[in-house]
Formats: structure tokens, sequence, C-alpha cells
């Protein structure tokens, strides 16, 4: 097996585009009620600006990440970083939803391309467990995005307001320019022709292999579950609950922190268990975690339960995905770049279903925790009956 060529700068740096999705959308939460009202139109409306942006998240991810086996990995990363940049200026000009919806669908497929490549580039680098921590490492960096972003939005939110936090997004993206323009180097030598066949041919290799089938599943609604979350969670708080835009954000930075300690932990625990028991003990705990959410919703809402319960709905989600998405591109390395666009495009699709389902009828906190229910048990059933042997793993390890 060749030696990892994936420093701790290139991992950074990664690490950095994949927060393209969680700046993009965390630091803008808090201020979500109050776009609703500066440019009167319904909660419904602005949810869109959400929806949009997985959508184009979604979009950008397959069609990059596939293309990208034949073009290469740092020139879409350049031109996905800038169309990031430019779009976040529209977002923070523009008068109208519409334009908003538009201009986040824009902002998606951009922070799409990044994503979707820097993930791609890790199997291209290392393989197995080693690529597994690679993976976990860039998700705990990651985290720093989810408890970065919505501090800074709650913070900002009153100074500067929701077009000044898109502002605060332009300046990011130019960083993100700025990195893959010095820092990332190409890592597809291989280039395989840009053919529509081909290309096919690769999806339909990927998708007919059980255990990337299984791991795709596990890693998307892994993710639909947490996204429920996000994408209701400052209404439910905020609206419902009654919490100033501050106690929203020091829980969601809370939770974000649990992300971080999952991640680190699940990186000590990868050289001492398999990757599927870390992969079903984290879907085991996100699944109970979440039924008991529903409970806590339907007896009142106690804050003394409602908070620590939402706590262990998001804390196993770095076991769940990094492992997931491990395993997953693993099963298929030699077409990591359609493994990886189709992950992040399924992901993401899981995603904007997710935000349509807790917009359901009159209780948003009810409907979101059922969502996350529905999305974990999904994402458990899948991993159920996942073969124990992982490859690139020693028969020693317990």
């Amino acid at each position: 097996m060749r030696e990892s060529r994936i420093s701790t700068g290139l991992l950074a740096g990664l690490a950095l585009l994949m927060a393209s999705g969680p700046f993009a959308i965390d630091m803008y939460l808090p201020t979500l009620p109050a776009l609703a009202r500066d440019l009167r139109t319904p909660e419904s409306s602005v949810q869109l600006t959400l929806t949009a942006f997985m959508v184009g998240m979604a979009v950008g991810q397959l069609v990059v990440g596939t293309i990208s086996d034949a073009l290469g990995r740092r020139r879409l990363l350049l031109v996905g970083a800038v169309l990031s940049l430019i779009s976040c200026i529209v977002c923070a000009v523009t008068p109208a939803i519409g334009v908003l919806v538009a201009a986040r669908l824009l902002h998606g497929i951009g922070s799409g391309a990044c994503v979707v490549l820097a993930r791609a580039i890790v199997p291209d680098l290392a393989r197995g467990a080693e690529a597994a921590k690679a993976f976990t490492l860039m998700m705990v960096i990651q985290s720093v995005a989810p408890v970065a972003a919505p501090v800074l939005g709650g913070i900002l939110a009153s100074p500067i307001g929701w077009r000044g936090i898109f502002w605060v997004l332009v300046a990011f993206s130019a960083l993100q320019v700025l990195v893959v323009w010095r820092g990332i180097p190409e890592t597809r030598h291989e280039r395989a022709p840009l053919r529509i066949r081909p290309v096919l041919a690769n999806f339909r290799t990927v998708l007919a292999n059980r255990r990337f089938v299984q791991m795709l599943l596990a890693f998307s609604f892994g993710f639909g579950s947490i996204f429920s979350y996000i994408s209701a969670s400052s209404f439910v708080i905020q609206d419902v609950m009654g919490f100033s835009v501050h106690i929203y954000t020091l829980c969601f930075a809370g939770n974000a922190l649990g992300l971080m300690l999952t991640g680190l932990l699940n990186n000590r625990l990868i050289d001492r268990f398999r990757q599927t028991t870390l992969l079903r003990a984290g879907l085991g705990v996100l699944l109970l975690a979440n039924i008991a959410l529903v409970a806590i919703t339907l007896l009142g809402m106690a804050p003394a339960l409602y908070f620590p319960a939402l706590f262990f709905c998001v804390a196993p989600i770095p076991m769940v995905m990094g492992n997931a998405f491990s395993m997953g591109t693993d099963a298929v390395r030699e077409y990591a770049g359609a493994a990886s666009s189709l992950m992040g495009f399924v992901q993401f699709l899981v995603a904007g279903i997710a935000t349509m389902l807790v917009g359901i009828g009159g209780n948003m906190a009810l409907a979101m925790a059922l969502s996350m229910v529905l999305m974990s048990a999904i994402a458990f059933l899948a991993s159920a009956r996942v073969p124990e042997a992982d490859p690139g793993i020693a028969s020693s390890r317990a």
C-alpha cells in the first residue's frame, strides 16, 4: 500500500473547502426570522433559500465530481470557489426573495464543487483506515464551522443584519479562492476521456456495488437527520419556544461542539474497532436520541430535557458520516470521482427533502423531530447488513 501524501496543511485546506456548506448555511440561520420580516415574505419562502442551496449542492457535486475524473480536481475547484464568491455578492445586495433564492442556487453549485472535489482528493492520496482518519479529521476541523458560524451569526445579526452576514460570506469565499490558488495541488493525474457513455458506465458500476449503496444510504440519510434539525431549529427555538437569538446561538454552538468531540473520539477508536462497528454504534445512538426527541416534543418540550436530547441528536453525526463515506469510496476507489459525486448528490438531495418535510403541517417542532426519526431509521436499516470485513483493516483489529 502506498504511503499517504496528505500533509497537515493540505488537510486543513481541504477542510476549509468542505466547510463551504456549514458556513453558507449555519451563519445566516440565526437571521432567518429577521430576513423573513425584512423582505416581507413568509417563513416557507425563506426556507426556499435553504432548499435552493441544497439543490445546488446536489447538482454541483453530481456534475463536477463526475467530470473531475476527466478534467482534474484543481481547475474545477477554482471555478467553484469563484462562483461561490460571485453568488454571495448577489445575495448581499438583492432586494427580492426570488433573486436571493436564485443566487443561493448558484452558491450551492459552487459550494458543491468545493465539497465534492475536496472529498475526491482524499482517495486520490490515501485508502482504508488511513483515508477514514483523514475524512474524520477533516470533519473535526470542518466542525469548527458549525461552532463558529452560528456564534458569529448570532453576534453579528443585530449590528449588521442578514445582508452584512452575506458580506462576511463573501470574505470567506475569497479566502477559499486564495487557498485553492496557492495551496491545493492537482491530484488526479490519470485522466479519463470526458464522454457521456463511460460516465454513465461508471455510475452503473458504482451503483452495482452493494457495499457502496449501503454506505451511500447511511451517509445521506444520516445527513438528512441533522439537516432536519438545521433547517427548522432557528424557528423552533426562537419562535415556538420563545428563546432569544443568543440562546439559539449557544444551543447550536454547543451541539456543534459535540460534533467535534465525537469526531475526535472516532479517530481514537478507529484503530481499535471496525468501521462497521463504529458506524452502527453512531447510528444506534442517533436513532434512539431522535425517538426521545419526538417523545419530549409531544410531552411539552421542557427545555431541561429538550436541549440535552438535541445534543445527542447531533453528536453522533461524525461517527456516522466519516465512516460511511470512507467505507463507501473505499469499496469503489477506482471510481472515486463518480462515487464522491453520487454521495454528495444524494446527500443534499435528501437534505432538500428534509427541508420540505419539516415545513409540512402546523407544528414545525414535531415535524422536525419526526423527520429526524425517519431519516435516521433509514440510515440505520441501510447499515444493518453490511459485511463485517473492512478493506484495508488489519485482521487483528478488535
